[in-house]
């Protein structure tokens, strides 16, 4: 069956908050923080992985500010969720792709994530040298969509107040 990954929709929110909350173990952290950062208009990308018109897999883009840095813009990448049933099956590659897309389009010089390095070094992460308000190392990483911007770079890189708000 064929996936289609589209931008968010006005009323996909009550099935991407049941996607990320099922992909998160029935955590409502994250699907509260996708919510307070739609709420709070800081949503630079949301897509959905759609299949036979039901929403099956979301991605979210939020800014990024880093101390020492405010001559380019930054971007997280969190939450990436796929639904427990479609899991193992290239869906949330593909919707990290098209993150990255919509990315390069909207000329973010760089991506952070916190997470797998296994998983997400497929797509161009690399751990950070750049510090994080949670205190991460090894999982927390980055992406130069604009090669060698963060080479001179330092600091703390913060989410958006959401992640804070919403217990993330």
């Amino acid at each position: 069956m064929t996936v289609a990954i589209r931008a968010e929709a006005p009323g996909d929110a009550r099935a991407i908050a049941g996607v990320v909350g099922e992909a998160f173990g029935g955590n409502d952290v994250e699907p509260k923080l996708v919510s307070l950062i739609r709420q709070r208009g800081e949503v630079l990308t949301s897509l959905v992985a759609v299949r036979n018109e039901i929403i099956i897999g979301h991605v979210l883009v939020s800014p990024i500010e880093l101390d020492d840095a405010s001559d380019v813009e930054f971007a997280g990448i969190a939450p990436l969720s796929v639904a427990v049933d479609c899991q193992g099956q290239g869906i949330g590659g593909m919707l990290m792709r098209a993150a990255i897309a919509a990315s390069r389009r909207q000329e973010i010089a760089a991506l952070f994530l916190l997470g797998n390095p296994q998983y997400y070094r497929r797509f161009g992460f690399v751990s950070s040298h750049i510090g994080n308000e949670y205190g991460a190392t090894g999982s927390f990483m980055h992406f130069e969509l604009l090669p060698g911007c963060l080479q001179d770079k330092s600091g703390v890189a913060r989410y958006v107040s959401a992640f804070q708000d919403a217990g993330a």
